[in-house]
């Protein structure tokens, strides 16, 4: 699916990224299984502004935040909708980027977030969900 990982940057319950303070969002990639893209994105793709791409996912309670180089989005077994057009959240700043009890949400100087989490908290390896949350 992608180019090994340049190294891992965080994996655990709780968790802040700080070199993405400031940063614009330049896209954001999910990758889905196309035989149940209901079961939610199994990783995420970030390219932020002078950054290279990241990757985050969560996984037996974990977030995870990698630093990845390169992707490859050739790969038929899975597809790759574009979350930044989904989510209208291409070319805004990053307020912050950090995981709580197991949630990785990127904060928005808007005051919208994007947060992916498990559908079902008590259930470390089931579906996950990348929902928006607007300001109010």
């Amino acid at each position: 699916m992608s180019k090994p990982a340049a190294g891992r940057m965080f994996q655990d319950i709780n968790f802040k990224v700080k070199s993405a303070k400031g940063k614009k969002l330049e896209q954001l990639i999910g990758v889905e299984n196309p035989d149940n893209p209901e079961e939610g994105p199994i990783l995420v793709y970030i390219k932020m502004e002078g950054i290279s791409w990241s990757q985050y996912f969560l996984e037996s309670c974990f977030g995870v935040w990698e630093n990845w180089g390169e992707i490859d989005t050739d790969d038929e077994a899975y597809t790759y909708p574009d979350y930044g057009k989904k989510f209208e959240v291409e070319n805004q700043v990053l307020k912050s980027v950090y995981c709580k009890d197991s949630e990785i949400t990127l904060e928005f100087e808007s005051g919208e977030k994007l947060m992916l989490k498990y559908k079902d908290p008590d259930e470390w390896d089931g579906e996950t969900e990348m929902i928006k949350i607007s300001r109010t």
